[in-house]
């Protein structure tokens, strides 16, 4: 990534940034992987290719709880429907006739308001090095997709990380920002690692003031410190500044309406403090109240500028006592500097957001009640060799090592590397940090060690649960789901920075925590990705049931989906289907002796996908990873939130339970009646 000087450098684009980034990593991801490599697309606009068009599409589709208003597109696509020669294009996908001149508006919203967006999103995904800017996925792409692909080192095995958590390590420890010229670069993740080494904590304002405040162009004996801000010689003057100047200096890349709201703004301010007449005053304080939040956001960090209520108006000399801060000598420098401030600070608190956000998915940063931290604060001082980051911080460069770092074929930010391989860690530094772990677990086997730290972080989190979610929260909870007016409560209830979907997942797997009576190990189980906190950040990729749990005598595997009755079909019948196929044959190939049954858990059922569950429980299935793995006997048992709400109640049945769907699904499964899931829930629940 290239910044230029005084530019603020941004971890997502702020065109379709939103809450739940690093679920959005991985929808995108899957996108481009079905868009580049199912549909063998090549990434450009039409006429070219449909590839960016088929993006933003999908996009549109796997994140509708995101992207709900999508009026543009929606458009394009009625205009389409209406034309016959355009519909006949699209459907054989021969695009000539759209790029005729009677269709150039179309044409142009095509590539502002549908590629462009596409473009926009997958920026995103270039940025920590999933894909290349051609937007192929890349080798650390593929492995956030599969996460079996990667392959951790000796210190990562010991880590209690997810392997999605491994994987945003890697790229955050290597990310470096670079000059324009290429001729220096700063690593912010690790200046992030050195400050939590030096300080136990730290409040988010001071960390993201280091953090995101410095860039390549800082040097570590200035990092802190404010930069003075040079002032044009156009604006450093007594006389009013012509529209042209303002423009020249005052602006704002979202809205050219807000600088003529900032140039009316200076105009009523400076005639007011030049002539100091209560008319004037009256303009000002008006025009004010009428655009307040983009005044106070440019000029003000955000903080109401005078401090009047609305429609009242102060003698002069009283306001001038309240606001002595605006006459000064100097005004129009005083002014100018106050924007620059204001805008720095604005741009550091709306990137630090996603920053923040992106370095939770590490596993190994702590953001908690607006402090930060080092999560296993102890084994991090012994794996994160303070000098070493700290002489990595800021580094010379030249284009040929930029080239080799991100700009090339398997360069080394595309490359699948660990963190041995990062750090440059030599054998005798390893062999020196493996000897170190040892006697802080009182001279326990390596091998045994993830263990110990793998149960303790589960127990850890079922206390977590216990104090954050009693019963009575993951019920209330459970009965919000039904209507998405709630979508922004619960975020709120749980975690702003996961889709409500992934949300979903999360409090149907404590809600079975507490079904099975607190017995199962629901951190192994979940295929969530969490943050240091136990938040969950994105859902189960790479192929994987969205909670697998492993028990002496049974595997349960909980398939939870928002998606509507008429969703289901499409979206559902295939993976669950291969999921819980692929699961029975694993255990039966691994001869564990342990019965398997899928339970698909939904808001609302369609009453053929009920149907179809217990139907292919009469019917052999095969290995989607080997086509000559077969089983028969598949069990899916759909179950409807409300019923899960109400077997947390009956916790002290858990294992009679799972038999008797067991059983019932076993004593007649090719004739069966159309009320055959309502009987066996009268029986279960």
């Amino acid at each position: 990534m290239v910044v230029a000087e005084k530019q603020i450098f941004n971890l997502m684009d702020t065109n379709g940034r939103r809450s739940d980034v690093i679920n959005a990593m991985t929808i995108y991801l899957e996108i481009l992987d079905n868009i580049i490599n199912d549909k063998h697309l090549f990434w450009n606009h039409l006429p070219q290719s449909s590839a960016q068009y088929e993006f933003y599409t999908q996009t549109l589709e796997k994140s509708s709880d995101v992207f709900k208003d999508h009026k543009k597109y929606d458009e394009f696509q009625e205009a389409i429907n209406s034309i016959p020669e355009l519909q006949q294009s699209f459907s054989t996908n021969d695009y000539t006739k759209l790029f005729t001149p009677k269709y150039s508006e179309l044409v142009k919203s095509l590539d502002v308001n549908i590629e462009a967006r596409s473009r926009h999103y997958t920026s995103n995904l270039v940025k920590l090095g999933f894909a290349d800017e051609k937007r192929n996925i890349t080798d650390v792409g593929y492995q956030l997709l599969y996460p079996a692909k990667l392959k951790k080192d000796c210190i990562e095995e010991i880590l209690p990380l997810s392997i999605t958590n491994i994987v945003y390590l890697r790229q955050l420890l290597k990310l470096k920002i670079f000059t324009k010229n290429k001729d220096k670069f700063y690593s912010p993740f690790l200046l992030a690692i050195y400050l939590l080494l030096k300080n136990d904590r730290m409040s988010e304002g001071d960390f993201f003031d280091f953090v995101q405040a410095t860039s390549p162009y800082s040097s570590f004996e200035k990092l802190g410190s404010s930069e003075e801000i040079e002032i044009p010689k156009e604006i450093d003057t007594d006389s009013k500044i012509t529209q042209d100047v303002f423009e020249k200096y005052f602006k704002n890349q979202k809205s050219t309406t807000a600088v003529d709201i900032y140039y009316t703004y200076y105009n009523l301010l400076y005639t007011f403090i030049k002539s100091e007449s209560k008319t004037d005053l009256d303009k000002l304080l008006t025009f004010y109240e009428d655009n307040k939040e983009q005044l106070k956001k440019a000029f003000n960090y955000g903080i109401n500028i005078f401090r009047t209520k609305r429609g009242e108006r102060p003698d002069v000399i009283t306001f001038k006592e309240k606001h002595e801060e605006l006459f000064v000598k100097n005004f129009n420098s005083n002014f100018y500097k106050t924007y620059c401030k204001s805008k720095e600070y604005d741009g550091l608190r709306e990137y630090s957001d996603t920053t923040r956000r992106i370095f939770k998915a590490s596993g190994i940063i702590s953001f908690d009640n607006g402090f930060v931290e080092l999560a296993y604060k102890e084994f991090a001082r012994l794996i994160f060799d303070e000098e070493i980051i700290k002489n990595n911080i800021f580094g010379l460069s030249n284009n040929k090592f930029y080239n080799s770092y991100e700009n090339e074929d398997n360069c080394i930010f595309f490359r699948d590397l660990s963190l041995i391989e990062i750090l440059s860690y030599s054998d005798a530094k390893v062999t020196e940090i493996k000897a170190q772990i040892q006697k802080d677990f009182e001279g326990k086997p390596l091998e045994s060690i993830p263990a110990i730290l793998s149960d303790k972080r589960s127990q850890e989190f079922n206390q977590f649960i216990l104090d954050n979610y009693p019963v009575e929260k993951v019920k209330q909870l459970l009965s919000m789901f039904m209507d998405r007016e709630n979508d922004k409560t619960i975020k709120e209830l749980v975690c702003p920075d996961a889709s409500v979907p992934t949300i979903y997942e999360y409090i149907v797997g404590i809600a079975w925590f507490y079904f099975s009576n607190k017995k199962i190990d629901l951190l192994h189980s979940l295929n969530l990705t969490l943050s240091a906190n136990f938040e969950p950040l994105t859902h189960a990729s790479g192929g994987q049931g969205d909670i697998v749990i492993y028990e002496q005598d049974k595997v349960l595997m909980l398939e939870a989906t928002l998606m509507n009755a008429n969703s289901q079909k499409r979206g559902e019948w295939e993976p669950v289907l291969r999921h819980s196929a692929n699961l029975k044959i694993q255990e039966e190939m691994n001869k564990s002796g342990r019965f398997v049954i899928t339970f698909f858990i939904a808001d609302e059922l369609d009453y053929n996908t009920i149907n179809i569950w217990k139907a292919v429980s009469a019917v052999s299935l095969q290995a989607s990873f080997d086509k000559e793995q077969t089983t028969d006997h598949v069990i899916i048992m759909p179950i409807q939130t409300d019923e899960l709400a109400i077997l947390i109640d009956k916790n002290n049945e858990y294992d009679k339970i799972i038999y008797d769907v067991k059983r019932l699904f076993e004593e007649n499964p090719i004739h069966f009646d159309d009320d055959w899931r309502n009987k066996i829930m009268k029986t279960i629940a």
